[in-house]
């Protein structure tokens, strides 16, 4: 009687002993999705040397996975620019929808500093991110800071803008076209770019 309640009491320390690591690997192994309702990505467009004007997209996707890879997409048709007229040729001319619908992100974070997160915590990281963007790619730098909202909850922002080319991207013939439609001298090649991306952990990971 006396060996079986030692055994147990055996069993029940080490339950309890294992309780953290069963919470790490449930923490560490949460896959994420982007919340398209909460997010938003702007860029800034400047004509005429001294005319700035802010756009953004309406239609954003992303995922990123229990292992830190991450993939955010774009449907560049979803763009808004505030004047229907340029929507049109932003999409037409610029973007070329019709052949390159999306631009993506890539990339990979550590898990683990995901799932070390408090609520409440801010955390910067920098991040090689691969970007897609009308048949071509390029690896920019970039800074993120996460903040850990609630248990289910990431807020993820750029706190510093990150620059596009139209060169990189084969975009200048596009932007020669917007630049003669608007009979405008000039429009410029490079674009900031910032992100605020809310993401939601998946309900398989919850439990």
């Amino acid at each position: 009687m006396r060996n079986t309640r030692f055994l147990s009491k055996n069993k029940s320390i080490c339950k309890m002993a294992l309780l953290p690591i069963v919470f790490w690997s449930t923490t560490s192994l949460a896959s994420w999705t982007l919340s398209g309702e909460e997010s938003s990505l702007h860029y800034v467009s400047i004509k005429a040397d001294q005319v700035g004007e802010l756009n953004t997209f309406k239609h954003l996707e992303g995922k990123i996975s229990d292992a830190g890879e991450f993939v955010f997409s774009i449907h560049l048709a979803s763009v808004e620019t505030y004047i229907p007229i340029r929507n049109e040729r932003t999409n037409e001319f610029l973007f070329e929808t019709a052949k390159f619908p999306l631009a993506t992100g890539k990339g990979k974070v550590d898990a683990s500093v995901l799932a070390n997160l408090t609520i409440g915590e801010v955390k910067s990281i920098k991040v090689p991110v691969q970007i897609d963007l009308h048949g071509k790619s390029a690896t920019k730098e970039v800074v993120f800071q996460v903040t850990k909202l609630s248990a289910e909850k990431l807020w993820t922002v750029t706190p510093a803008p990150f620059l596009i080319n139209a060169a990189e991207f084969d975009l200048n013939a596009g932007v020669d076209k917007l630049k003669e439609l608007a009979g405008l001298p000039n429009i410029a090649r490079a674009v900031p770019v910032t992100a605020s991306l809310v993401f939601t952990l998946d309900k398989a990971a919850k439990k």
